[in-house]
């Protein structure tokens, strides 16, 4: 169903470095769930560590990413969705409601779920990805690929009956964890999300959060996988795919600039190098989603 479902059962790897997985962000809704290994998953400031049969749904604009221990097999089941696609089907059927978890909880964890609606649930989404990998995109009209899109689109609404249904059970607040570290990584990422677009240095920050420089950036990429640096030029490269997105009318020098690049050149160079497309061919290709790299 290209853009509107991205679904993948049971992917596994076996990392060999923390960095195996990038922080990103997506404005498609999202389904995660932690199939075994030994991940941690960080969503803006939160840190979790993951359980076997982790459910987490996410509105997927916040900034994520997984954070896997190498050597250990890492298994997981992702679903990316258009809200804008499913709204209307969900609409029809007088269920907008099946939505809300994903409006009202943002960012959740689900743990603790019963045994046997896991099996529903699990079975459900290796079901959505057969098909998902099957549809006939090349004869979009034909019957076969809309029988097949039908099929997809009825499979989805019933997952989102069982998540709908945890969401509505009483909720077991999972805290993140909280270490020492943790904390003072919690302090640096609001920080930065709310600066990335100004000019800053380790110095800066360091003194802005009156943390030493060296301590802060050892530890900060030692709970997140990434240096500080990383992390502030995926918060600018993220608002600049949004800014080319949603406001057509910017030219790439103020798209540049509101994003925190020093100039143009400089935002053209980086953001080549690290989505391997122009700021300008972004903009205007037709599968502007694809480029929001699935990596999870």
């Amino acid at each position: 169903m290209d853009e509107k479902i991205n679904a993948n059962y049971r992917l596994v790897d076996t990392v060999n470095s923390h960095e195996a997985f990038s922080y990103h962000s997506h404005e498609q809704y999202e389904i995660y769930y932690f199939h075994g290994g030994n991940c941690k998953f960080l969503i803006g400031d939160h840190i979790y560590p993951l359980q076997e049969d982790d459910i987490i749904i996410m509105n997927g604009l916040t900034l994520h990413r997984a954070y896997p221990e190498p050597g250990i097999p890492y298994e997981r089941s992702v679903i990316e969705f258009s809200s804008e696609w499913l709204r209307p089907i969900l609409i029809n059927l007088n269920v907008p409601e099946l939505l809300n978890p994903f409006n009202q909880l943002s960012n959740t964890l689900f743990r603790g779920t019963d045994k046997e609606k896991l099996v529903e649930i699990k079975e459900l989404i290796r079901k959505i990805a057969c098909k998902d990998q099957t549809t006939l995109l090349d004869k979009e009209n034909s019957v076969e690929s809309r029988l097949r899109n039908g099929e997809i689109s009825t499979l989805f609404v019933q997952l989102l009956f069982k998540i709908y249904e945890l969401s509505n059970q009483q909720l077991v607040k999972i805290p993140p964890i909280e270490t020492e570290k943790n904390t003072h990584v919690k302090r640096i990422i609001p920080w930065i999300e709310k600066n990335f677009n100004s000019s800053i240095t380790l110095d800066s920050i360091a003194a802005n959060l009156n943390l030493s420089k060296y301590h802060m950036a050892r530890i900060f990429k030692e709970v997140t996988g990434f240096t500080i640096m990383q992390y502030l030029m995926t918060c600018r490269i993220n608002r600049a795919k949004y800014l080319l997105e949603i406001h057509p009318g910017k030219s790439i020098h103020e798209v540049a600039l509101e994003s925190g690049f020093e100039d143009s050149s400089h935002f053209s160079r980086f953001f080549r190098k690290q989505m391997n497309i122009t700021p300008s061919e972004y903009r205007n290709s037709r599968a502007i989603r694809k480029h929001s790299a699935y990596s999870k």
